[in-house]
This record gives C-alpha cells, structure tokens and sequence, in this order.
C-alpha cells in the first residue's frame, strides 16, 4: 500500500519491555466508542467526559498522543508463544515468530523517529505495545501499526507461515487522562501473570448464564459458592452519607465480615465503594451486584471477558462473585415493589411527592440492586431463622 511503510526485519534484536513498571490495573475504553461506558468495575469507575470527537477530526491521529495497541493472532491461537511458569513468576516462552514480532519493533523506531514504544507484552496469542508519539507526524499512528504488522506477517511467512497472522485491525485505546499511562503499563507487564491465574482457575473466570438465587436470574462471574455461605450483610448507604456514618457503617462491616460474613454490595454511592474497596484490601469475600457490567450473549467479547482491575485477584483468590440480574429479575414483582417503596420512602424523608419511576431509568435500577442484595440476604435469614441486626 502506498504510503505505508513496511518493517523488514532488523539486524537489531532485544528483550521485550519498554520502561521499568509492573503490576495490576484496568483496561481503558475504546476511543472508538464512547469514551465513558459504565463499567462492570462499580468500585473504581468514574465519570469521565465523553471525548470521542477529538478522535474523529482529520489529522488527530497524526498528532501528539499516547495509545494502547492490542493485536490478535488468527483464532486466538498461540502462534506466539507458549505461556509457563518458572517458579517465581509466569513466562511467555516466544515462538519464532514471537521473536520475529519483537524484533521488528527497532524498524518501526527508525522509520518513525516521532513514535517512542513505552511498554510492550507479547502473549501466546496477542501482543500489547504502548506507543507514545511525541510530535506530529506525516503519518496517522494507525497507518505506522498497519505498517508494523505487515511487517510482522511478512517475517512470519518467511518462517513457514501461511495464512493471516492476525486475527482482524488491531484495537486502539487512546490514554487521556490522569493516572491511565501508568495503569495501562502495569496492565501490559501483569498480562502473563493474569493469564497464569486464570489458567490455574478456569472456573473463577467462566461467565455463567442463568445463575439461579432465591428464585431470582442472574449472569455470574466468580466463586458460586459464595452464594451458599449461611452469613451475609448487605451494605448500602447513601450518596448523602457523612464522613461519620461511612466510617461507623464501615467499622460495623469489618466487624461482621471478621465474624464470617459475606457483603453484598452494589458499591454505587462514594461510601458503599470505601466499604467495599476495605473489604476488598482485606481479603474478604465480596458479592458485588453490577448494572451493565458483562458483554452482551453472543457478542464477540463474551468469550475472553475477564473482570478488570482490583477485581481480577480477588476472582482468582476465590474472594469474589459478581453478579449481574437478569432483566426478568429487574421486572419481578418482589423487586418492584421493594424497589417503589424504597423510592418512596427516599421522597417522603426529603419531603417529596412521590412519582413513580419507570423500570428502565438508571434511577430504578440502581435502587434495584440494592433491594436485590437485600432479597438475597434476607432469604437466608429467614431460611437460617436469623433475625436483622439492630441498626
């Protein structure tokens, strides 16, 4: 294609990994959707602007940025190496070509001087590179990629490859905002061992559909078992809470979890993701009820979810469940007339008049998942013959 330079190979060979972070943390969204989708992370979520257009205008791509690259070999397949574990830590053990990938990447620098790669993973069957573009260049940062791996496929049919190398365009998620380069670094270094977790506990990580509870559906991701433990308490508190009463309400969930309870929480309001986040840093087990939170059935993301962030340890220990509620469990008479009252009572304390809400407004399902987990909870209660707490 004209205009697109082609990365031969390079006499230059090295080690992967651009710069010296490692760790956990989250994905960031596709700049080719919204910028802001609310996420299966409640906990850590944020409301971030809606900046899709600065990606759309003629030339931005060309201009300063920092953008994660993921590509993905054909099928899925380990084409690039083979994931093991040294007894320290998880290893990607390179297949020819996943060397061959690498070494291209000192090409891609000298012919585009402006590009500096500030981290980069290769996986058995995809391979992360952080790209930072320090000037504007001639070239679109999609076109220098393209380039790349027509490079890459190029060296890969020298070795004997036939076919594509790649499963499809590579995905792009363009960082913006505070705090993202380094999260999305130490998402790129973490990525063998995240793999290693997950393939040490299949199950943690499989997404189940119709997860039955108390006669309510649910999508489910995480230990089941913990649906079965005979302790819970339900956190909720109000966006309106003071500093006090989270701290009191926290003190009082430590106190039941070190006792053997499992929290359900939706963790919406700042003072229910403290909790939950404490919980969490503590190692004790958590449901969290999501809105929105898993890939559509069918969709092609279904297949490989994982949850993100600070929850993907606590599924591998085995801390956490999440789930998701049906929209038959939305529209169930029990959690639409907890879910009225509830808002009823929230307008009376508040001196409002009371207008019901229909079921699909965000309003009605956040409140719904509260009175959701309080279901759950209270079955168990009344099935343990255990009576609430007072306060």
């Amino acid at each position: 294609m004209q205009g697109v330079p082609v990365f031969r190979k390079n006499v230059f060979s090295r080690r992967e990994g651009f710069g010296p972070f490692q760790g956990n943390s989250i994905p960031t969204p596709n700049p080719k959707q919204k910028f802001y989708k609310k996420t299966m992370n409640n906990e850590t979520s944020s409301n971030l602007p809606n900046e899709t257009f600065t990606w759309l205008k003629p030339g931005a791509w060309r201009k300063p940025c920092i953008v994660h690259v993921t590509m993905v070999a054909n099928g899925r397949r380990p084409l690039f190496g083979i994931l093991s574990h040294d007894g320290n830590k998880a290893v990607v053990e390179k297949t020819a070509i996943g060397w061959a990938i690498i070494d291209q990447q000192p090409r891609m620098l000298q012919l585009c001087p402006e590009i500096k790669i500030l981290a980069d993973k290769v996986m058995p069957d995809h391979h992360h590179i952080v790209l930072q573009v320090r000037r504007s260049m001639k070239r679109s940062i999609k076109e220098v990629v393209r380039g790349y791996m027509q490079g890459c496929k190029a060296e890969a049919r020298k070795l004997g490859f036939e076919g594509n190398l790649y499963d499809g365009p590579p995905h792009y998620r363009v960082l913006t905002h505070k705090g993202q380069l380094q999260a999305m670094i130490n998402y790129v270094y973490a990525n063998a061992e995240r793999a290693w977790l997950r393939k040490q506990n299949p199950n943690l990580f499989c997404l189940h559909r119709n997860t039955e509870s108390c006669g309510l559906l649910f999508t489910s991701l995480g230990n089941h078992f913990l649906l079965d433990w005979p302790d819970k308490q339900i956190v909720e508190m109000s966006r309106n809470a003071t500093e006090e009463q989270v701290q009191q309400r926290l003190q009082s969930a430590l106190c039941a979890a070190e006792n053997g309870a499992v929290t359900y929480t939706a963790a919406i309001s700042k003072g229910e993701q403290i909790i939950a986040r404490t919980l969490r840093e503590q190692g004790f087990p958590l449901v969290v009820l999501l809105y929105d939170g898993f890939p559509a059935e069918g969709s092609p993301q279904e297949r490989f979810y994982k949850p993100g962030g600070v929850y993907f340890e606590a599924c591998s220990k085995g801390q956490l469940l999440l789930l998701e509620p049906s929209e038959q469990t939305f529209l169930a008479p029990e959690i639409l007339n907890a879910t009225e009252a509830a808002l009823r009572s929230k307008a009376e304390a508040k001196h409002l008049q009371f207008t019901p809400l229909p079921a699909s407004s965000l309003r009605y399902r956040f409140v719904a998942l509260n009175e959701i987990g309080r279901c759950l909870v209270r079955a168990d209660r009344v099935r343990y013959n255990w009576t609430e707490p007072a306060g």
